[in-house]
């Protein structure tokens, strides 16, 4: 009899779970885990060429990035060198020369090669061309000096212009004359500074020496001259 009263007991369950309707079976089936968040797509990884900023004559540094942090990579092209990618995933080249190149990583099995780009085409600069000359100071050593011995007076110049390139001036006064180059990139740049030598004071009453100098270009369009006088002690 207990046996009987069990499977009565046992048998609405067996045609409940066969009764059930397809949606609720669908609903009741296990469900496939699918992950919180997904990782982010990886980086491509990229090879550039690009021109360093304010060379002149131009030069080029190769860049790469989006590559396995601490990966090595061999590059080929002008130049063949092999560098090590940094944590960021990147690694700078400076002053490489200009042309194709290209970057392999990975042993024989997983292997990638990336083509590096090429920067646009540089306009050529324009060629230097001194428009002034200026001498913007003169000092002595100290600002009081023994005027009874000759001294020497230091004169500073600017020269201002447009475009870039070597450019050649002159430099005289008190029976010297230099003519240094200078690499010039517009607007402005410093001239080397100039040394001058005063002449001795004969005596203490008479005036204190003054030390006279010119800056001239080198096609002598533009000059600019300056006299300084000394301060005796």
């Amino acid at each position: 009899m207990n046996r009987h009263a069990r499977y009565a007991l046992l048998t609405p369950l067996l045609v409940c779970s066969v009764a059930l309707p397809p949606t609720m079976a669908a609903q009741a089936a296990p469900v496939a885990h699918v992950p919180a968040t997904l990782g982010a797509a990886p980086q491509a990884a990229t090879c550039k060429l690009e021109v360093a900023e304010g060379t002149d004559p131009v030069e080029f540094d190769l860049s790469l990035a989006g590559f396995k942090p601490g990966s090595q990579v061999r590059v080929t092209g002008p130049e063949n060198f092999n560098r090590t990618v940094n944590q960021q995933g990147s690694v700078t080249e400076q002053d490489v020369k200009k042309g194709t190149y290209t970057v392999k990583t990975g042993g024989k099995n997983h292997s990638q090669t990336v083509n590096c780009t090429k920067p646009a085409r540089v306009p050529a600069s324009a060629k230097a061309r001194i428009t002034d000359v200026d001498i913007t100071g003169a000092s002595t050593a100290t600002p009081k000096v023994d005027c009874s011995q000759p001294q020497n007076v230091k004169f500073e110049g600017k020269l201002t212009g447009t475009g870039s390139g070597d450019v050649t001036y002159i430099w005289s006064g008190q029976g010297k004359r230099s003519a240094p180059s200078v690499k010039f990139t517009a607007p402005s740049t410093a001239a080397a500074p100039f040394t001058a030598k005063s002449t001795a004071r004969a005596a203490a009453t008479n005036p204190a020496p003054r030390v006279t100098a010119t800056l001239t270009d080198s096609t002598g369009n533009v000059q600019d001259q300056l006299t300084f006088t000394l301060t005796c002690q």
